[in-house]
């Protein structure tokens, strides 16, 4: 467990009586980061520069010591991000910083309103296992046209991870959603598209911090 120091480049110079050092506690929702699955812990100061101001949670899992500040109020925000960068908890607070003392404080950072919801996707190819189809890669592609091309590139992942085959789509928008997928071949020049999604299924209903299953088939091209 740890607690790093941070300074600021514009109250570092402060000093005597007139100012106080600021040291900050955390946890997210109740728990240690490492506890609330946040991999990154962002600090903000109104008007004041941090040097860094994003660390680990191995860096810093109990808290920062934020340096010495002139008396008077300071609004503080503390983020946390998930392994992807994406923002997971935060909160802002007004911290009193009083002169000639340790000012120390716990901030509890709840957890941010969840807005988007994911697709645990699984595939075949003309019936086929990723396998048995010798298929390397899949392209996912969501709200294709109707004769599977086009739509938002979500990304290329393996055919098959950690025995499935399949993938996860996350920060979808809630409502109906459709999907394709492209089955590569992977050679020595490079991926090799051999199979596609002619006819994408039926839109699949996503929800907001829910996971919806999903099945994509795809078939030789014509």
């Amino acid at each position: 467990m740890r607690r790093i120091l941070l300074l600021s480049l514009i109250a570092a110079a402060a000093c005597g009586s007139s100012s106080g050092e600021l040291e900050v506690d955390w946890t997210f929702d109740g728990v240690s980061c490492a506890d609330a699955q946040v991999a990154f812990i962002q600090i903000d100061i109104a008007n004041e520069v941090l040097s860094p101001n994003q660390f680990t949670c191995q860096e810093a899992s109990l808290g920062a010591n934020l340096g010495v500040y002139y008396a008077g109020d300071y609004h503080l925000t503390v983020t946390g991000l998930d392994a992807n960068g994406s923002v997971t908890h935060q909160v802002t607070q007004t911290l009193r910083v009083v002169g000639g003392k340790k000012n120390s404080f716990a901030v509890d950072v709840p957890r941010v309103a969840e807005t988007t919801g994911s697709a645990s996707m699984t595939w075949t190819f003309d019936g086929k296992t990723c396998a048995a189809a010798n298929v390397n890669n899949v392209t996912i592609l969501v709200d294709p046209d109707a004769n599977g091309s086009g739509g938002v590139n979500a990304g290329t992942v393996p055919c098959n991870a950690f025995g499935t085959d399949g993938a996860s789509v996350e920060n979808l928008t809630p409502g109906n959603h459709t999907f394709a997928i492209l089955g590569l071949r992977s050679l020595s020049d490079g991926d090799h598209l051999v199979y596609r999604t002619h006819h994408p299924a039926a839109p699949s209903l996503i929800v907001i911090g829910a996971i919806t299953d999903v099945f994509v088939s795809a078939e030789s091209p014509p």
